[in-house]
């Protein structure tokens, strides 16, 4: 039996649909735990008189711990195990938050930010990649939206809660909840979160059948007999390096992290400095308030929406064209600041349109790659796509200084949304030149065995 087609054409199982649904309230979590410093920022910078300067650092160290997690710690899923990476990761998480909760100045709790971001940002792609792993052709797209989706709901959610918590208990109140919340999931994960099938066929370890064989009782299969010969040793060889960046991956890799790297720039930029903008053009604080509200809730619309949609679409011809969609969404919003109500509603399909895309490259990426170097690739990219989430609003902060109107910004941030939808259209292209190529080679490989066999 082939594992990975199995799964890819098969109803997902009950087992399987719980795994994922552990993903997703992992992701959620994550969400809390990255805004959760944006959360305390008034009550923390109140109580302890910290200056602008010192706030941005708090602010901006959890991203630079997400950058170094997606880089460093993502590709030891492909050597120790999705499963094994994410209860390591969940434990830097758990540990981080605690150590939080007494941080006695901005020094330590800007070291314990940075240690936190450090587990979110490897567990991130691993969960992704877990989740693509266990999922159906057919509803790999609606899992990865759904997903994809979690991040902003558990934002959304988890700042109701935090701010209950710090009225009544103060700022350390709501680092607490996010260690308890933590730990709790760690060992959730402990005794429900399955390793990957595709890992360990890969693996070929001695205890690599056996456990195999659990796993598809749970999901109702039959078992093996023997491990199925692992991917990479049909397809690739060498290291993971040579995989991703290999003569036939590298271009694959290029385009999408340079794609991914384009969204996620005007995606920070929009989630980071839409309230201000937004305030300081309609002179209502109010109004900026609402208007990054609604973007967040368009994100989790539209990462849910591009789930349901490509049920019926393919995934990459989809994202192309939310991507495209996106920049026309920015170019409107940024035209409508004299209009409350209509830039409103374009702040919402702003949220929408650019969550949707990072659902769409959270749905396209993994599969490129083999499950040897998959989280490898994916975490790669993602850690590429952080940095860039980190200069992103510092640049912005930049050209504001300088004197460049907020609509300009709006238009100029289009522009990296087509380049990254063209990127996709790229790849299609460089996935139907390479299928062209196997199909020719099957066909030559046929013809020669015909003639050696007459």
């Amino acid at each position: 039996m082939d594992i990975k087609n199995e799964i890819k054409n098969s109803p997902m199982s009950r087992f399987q649909v719980v795994t994922v649904s552990i993903c997703l309230i992992l992701i959620m979590i994550d969400g809390f735990d990255v805004l959760v410093m944006s959360f305390t920022a008034p009550s923390l910078s109140a109580e302890w008189k910290v200056p602008p300067i010192e706030l941005g650092y708090l602010l901006s160290a959890g991203l630079f711990g997400m950058a170094a997690g997606s880089i460093f710690l993502t590709p030891l899923a492909d050597k120790i195990g999705r499963r094994h990476l994410t209860l390591v990761a969940l434990a830097i998480i758990s540990v981080g938050m605690i150590l939080s909760v007494g941080a006695a100045d901005v020094t330590q709790l800007i070291a314990c930010r940075v240690f936190t971001g450090l587990g979110i940002g490897g567990m991130i792609a691993n969960l992704s990649v877990i989740v693509s792993e266990y999922s159906s052709d057919r509803r790999r797209g609606l899992a990865m939206g759904v997903f994809s989706a979690g991040y902003p709901i558990g934002g959304t959610i988890g700042g109701v809660i935090a701010a209950a918590l710090i009225a009544g208990y103060g700022w350390r109140a709501a680092f607490a909840f996010g260690a308890v919340v933590s730990v709790a999931m760690l060992v959730v994960s402990w005794f429900f979160l399955p390793e990957s099938l595709e890992y360990l066929a890969e693996k070929g370890s001695p205890s690599s059948l056996p456990r195999i064989n659990r796993i598809l009782g749970r999901m109702g299969r039959p078992h093996l007999t023997e491990l199925p010969l692992a991917v990479s040793s049909k397809q690739t060889s060498g290291s993971v390096f040579k995989e991703v960046f290999g003569r036939n991956m590298l271009s694959r890799t290029l385009l999408m992290w340079i794609g991914y790297a384009f969204l996620i720039a005007a995606f920070y930029f929009a989630n980071t400095w839409t309230p201000k903008i937004m305030a300081e053009a309609a002179g209502n604080n109010q109004l900026g308030v609402t208007a990054g509200i609604l973007v967040s809730t368009g994100g989790i619309v539209g990462a849910v929406g591009f789930g349901i949609l490509s049920t019926w679409i393919k995934s990459r011809l989809l994202n192309t064209l939310c991507l495209v969609l996106s920049g026309v969404a920015y170019i409107g919003f940024a035209s409508s600041f004299g209009t409350a109500g209509l830039a409103l509603a374009l702040a919402a399909v702003v949220g929408m349109l650019t969550n949707a895309g990072v659902a769409g490259y959270y749905t396209i990426v993994p599969p490129l790659y083999s499950a040897k170097a998959r989280a490898s690739g994916f975490g790669w990219m993602i850690g590429v796509g952080r940095l860039v989430s980190i200069v992103a609003p510092i640049l912005v902060g930049y050209l504001i200084a300088a004197g460049m109107p907020p609509v300009t910004i709006f238009y100029l941030f289009a522009v990296p949304l087509v380049l990254s939808a063209l990127c996709c259209i790229a790849l299609g292209q460089v996935l139907r030149r390479q299928d062209a190529v196997d199909t020719a080679v099957v066909e030559e490989n046929a013809v020669q065995a015909s003639s050696g066999a007459a």
